[in-house]
């Protein structure tokens, strides 16, 4: 602060004072207007012919005056419909023992090989991760895994079990 006033506030102020200084004709002020330019459409017909060292724009506009110019809306019928897709069948096994079977939880797991075991099931099922038809069946796997899990986990600690 300089004098009771910012950095910014100063350089404002002296930046005011020259220009009251200055000749009517050498203001900035009358200077600072905006001029609007609308060059129009964009013509690539009426471009001069491109130097030769300019290879990527000569083959942009190339591409430019051959592109088809579609007039309109393009017609529902000749949009196809993708195909519906098909739910993978690890998916469909919702029940809790499914998925126990599935997570393959032991009694010589650790802390550290349930958590990978967590990690890695919720790549393939996260419901982020899958097709929005198929959320509600990735969050019954996700859900019914995280159960058994923190049970696992919970077992380790009561057991009094540090095994990482």
């Amino acid at each position: 602060m300089l004098f009771g006033q910012s950095v910014f506030q100063s350089v404002v102020t002296r930046l005011e004072r020259e220009a009251e200084e200055l000749p009517e004709e050498e203001n900035p002020a009358i200077l600072s207007r905006r001029i609007i330019f609308d060059p129009g459409p964009l013509k690539t017909s009426d471009m001069p012919e491109m130097e030769a060292d300019n290879r990527p724009l000569s083959a942009y506009l190339d591409l430019l005056e051959d592109a088809p110019l579609l007039e309109g809306p393009v017609p529902a019928q000749e949009i196809e419909d993708p195909p519906p897709a098909v739910m993978p069948a690890y998916l469909q096994k919702t029940s809790l023992a499914e998925v126990s079977d599935e997570l393959g939880i032991g009694e010589h797991d650790t802390l550290d090989s349930l958590t990978e075991k967590r990690r890695r099931f919720a790549r393939l099922n996260h419901p982020d991760a899958v097709s929005a038809a198929f959320r509600q069946n990735a969050h019954l796997r996700m859900t019914a895994a995280n159960l058994l899990i923190d049970q696992a986990i919970r077992l380790l600690e009561l057991q009094g079990v540090n095994r990482r």
